[in-house]
């Protein structure tokens, strides 16, 4: 499929904006498949933050002839931004206040503050070692502790590491005690390997201290609820394309969302 816009372009538009705007927002995954595809863009922002950074979404979505635009809180911790553009897929932004593995928070949006670095693109993200490293644990591995293949090579995950090894040793801090089986494991898949020992020292932490959070449980019991009947999350985990009717899509969506029209197209010429 052939964009119909330049993708790239907008999206920077956007993500410059979000940085001046925000100087606790920024990237923590995947941007270049939103600038170079049809993906989505995992950001960070305190909730203090959200409001305003929403707003500059909207604003930002109407400027470039987007919309209507969608903001969806039924994911726990994450607020989804979507701004619509005719029949491709659309735009998402994602803003997560916290991020949780195996039951238990693995990062507050505060707590990546000091592995951000300025992209030469002119936006605010963390370093690729540590880009690396969050996606080893939530991509890059099995729940029995063997790798999964398809993920570490999907996600780039060696190349990331391989690229920024200072970056990769600076998030370790996020795994508290298995800081040094994170480092282990990171170390194995750059050399070509796997530590499953290592892996397994990983989720046995997060998952010991998941009894300490139990609101976290809970919540991911209701996203999965949530996923079974919302149009915007069963969209967004479809390849961020309206399903049908888009009229009656919208019809659907506006029972439990608020959807947001660009003002200037409703009063016309």
């Amino acid at each position: 499929m052939k964009p119909e816009v330049d993708r790239e372009a907008t999206w920077l538009d956007l993500l410059r904006s979000l940085t001046a705007l925000s100087p606790a927002w920024m990237v923590w995954k995947n941007v270049d498949s939103a600038l170079h595809g049809f993906g989505d863009v995992d950001s960070v922002a305190p909730r203090r933050d959200w409001p305003l950074l929403e707003r500059e979404f909207r604003s930002w979505a109407f400027r470039h002839g987007l919309g209507p635009v969608i903001a969806c809180p039924h994911a726990p911790n994450l607020l989804h931004l979507v701004a619509l553009h005719r029949s491709e897929p659309f735009f998402e932004l994602d803003l997560s206040a916290r991020k949780v593995f195996l039951g238990s928070t693995l990062f507050v949006a505060e707590d990546l503050s000091r592995l951000a670095i300025t992209d030469g693109r002119g936006f605010r993200r963390i370093r690729p070692g540590a880009e690396g490293l969050l996606k080893l644990v939530n991509n890059g591995g099995q729940r029995d502790g063997r790798p999964n293949l398809d993920g570490l090579k999907r996600k780039r995950i060696p190349e990331l590491l391989s690229s920024d090894p200072s970056g990769t040793r600076a998030a370790a801090f996020l795994f508290g005690p298995a800081r040094r089986s994170i480092v282990a494991l990171a170390s194995a898949v750059v050399g070509g390997g796997w530590n499953r020992r290592a892996m397994l020292s990983v989720e046995a932490w997060f998952l010991g201290r998941a009894v300490l959070e139990p609101t976290s449980v809970l919540a991911r019991i209701r996203f999965r609820r949530n996923r079974a009947w919302c149009p915007v999350l069963r969209a967004v985990f479809a390849g961020r394309l309206v399903p049908g009717d888009s009229v009656e899509w919208l019809h659907a969506v506006e029972r439990h969302h608020t959807v947001h029209h660009d003002p200037r197209a409703e009063r016309g010429p």
